[in-house]
């Protein structure tokens, strides 16, 4: 496990010396009530928070000599002044067009620590560029290991390149979600308040990316029913309760539990009445709210709760716990026709297959058996069978076998 650091380096300003070498503008920082004096911010986080390695991210026009001068005094490096006049003078000449090779970055990788890393990017100006600049970090992926911390500056450069640095690493976090890789923090060094305060404080935009872990997470749970990454987040803000209550009620829909499914969402919809948060959460509370009471009603019959249970799945295109579902709300409503008492019983519930068995001729016979049952079987069983029902029919009708079940249950018949 390391410390990673990843930061954007900008062009900064500067004044050209008597030697006519390029002098950058140092600035004041402020971070934990600790002051840094530094041309560029990465120096100042890479010595406040004893990062292991570095990965910095620039255009060609980027102040990368200033970076090697830089890193060789923090590491008690000698600096290798012929290389370092030559980073100067591509940078001093660079511009948008300059190839991104015309710029040799490896003996400052080096000065950085063991296995740190440049990586020279584009302006940005079309997608083209954007695109190529997407390839060239997310190869990043490449170079993390299991339980990576990483932190991520996007204090300098153009603004979009941060904005854009800060989405891929995003992605870089939940595509290699394997990996375990952590975002410890995303700092900002406010450097345009500098002038009033007389020292740029440097921020920990870290809620920044919580809200995108929020974002994904109500996603998550209001088109799959997953909390889990809810629950999660709950938990770290110490609402454990809660979390629970949400995580046993995905484990119920993903199991397909019906049994325990009303009482679940029972549980959640009173924990969620007595739960005042200043979380993320209330912003999705309504939502969360509305998905459990559709799920914790207590005056339909247990056949109605597994139709609408189906009917959701098939909403979220998941078809196999969806049919599922459907063809356990048929045999329920075979026994509540017939007035069996107990339909969890696996017993009872044969009678009321068996009753199905003589009313292949109804409505609901012919649903049952015809229809959906067979596309059950197909995927219960994995069926390889070149006859099995055709995949866009079943799920074309999928809605259709729930409108037609809902019409015959009303009926309180076999249709």
């Amino acid at each position: 496990m390391a410390k990673i650091l990843i930061s954007s380096i900008g062009t900064g300003p500067s004044t050209i010396t008597e030697q006519k070498i390029r002098q950058y503008k140092t600035a004041k920082y402020e971070i934990d009530g600790k002051y840094y004096e530094s041309s560029f911010i990465a120096s100042v986080l890479y010595q406040h928070l004893k990062i292991d390695e570095v990965i910095l991210i620039g255009t060609v026009k980027s102040m990368w000599e200033a970076v090697y001068e830089q890193f060789c005094q923090d590491r008690n490096i000698e600096i290798d002044f012929e290389y370092y006049i030559q980073l100067s003078e591509i940078v001093e000449s660079a511009n948008h067009k300059s190839d991104l090779n015309s710029i040799q970055l490896g003996k400052l990788e080096k000065s950085l620590g063991d296995k740190s890393k440049c990586i020279a990017i584009k302006y940005g100006l079309n997608e083209r560029e954007i695109e190529e600049n997407f390839k060239r970090v997310v190869e990043l992926i490449d170079v993390l290991q299991s339980g990576d911390e990483l932190y991520i500056d996007i204090t300098h450069s153009f603004r979009s390149l941060s904005l854009f640095l800060f989405l891929v690493l995003t992605f870089i976090n939940d595509i290699a979600s394997e990996l375990n890789v952590s975002i410890k923090g995303v700092y900002y060094g406010m450097l345009d308040i500098s002038r009033e305060l007389n020292y740029a404080p440097i921020v920990n935009l870290q809620s920044l990316f919580d809200i995108t872990r929020w974002i994904k997470g109500g996603y998550s749970l209001q088109n799959f029913g997953n909390g889990y990454l809810i629950a999660s987040l709950l938990a770290e803000q110490g609402e454990k309760s809660l979390a629970n209550s949400i995580s046993k009620l995905s484990d119920t829909l993903n199991l397909n539990y019906i049994p325990t499914l009303r009482q679940n969402a029972t549980d959640l919809k009173r924990e969620l009445d007595e739960t005042t948060t200043q979380t993320p959460l209330q912003y999705l509370k309504p939502e969360l709210e509305r998905f459990v009471k559709r799920f914790s009603r207590q005056n339909i019959p247990d056949s109605e709760l597994q139709l609408d249970l189906a009917r959701w799945y098939f909403q979220n295109k998941r078809y196999a716990t969806g049919y599922i579902a459907l063809v356990e709300s048929i045999i329920t409503y075979s026994c509540e026709v017939q007035n069996i008492q107990d339909i969890a019983n696996h017993q009872e519930r044969e009678k009321g297959k068996n009753l199905l068995s003589n009313k292949k001729n109804t409505a609901l016979g012919e649903l049952y058996f015809k229809k959906v049952n067979p596309i059950r079987k197909a995927i219960a069983h994995a069926s390889l069978e070149e006859r099995r029902t055709n995949l866009k029919t079943a799920i074309d009708n999928a809605m259709k076998y729930c409108d037609e079940a809902s019409r015959i249950f009303r009926t309180k018949t076999f249709g």
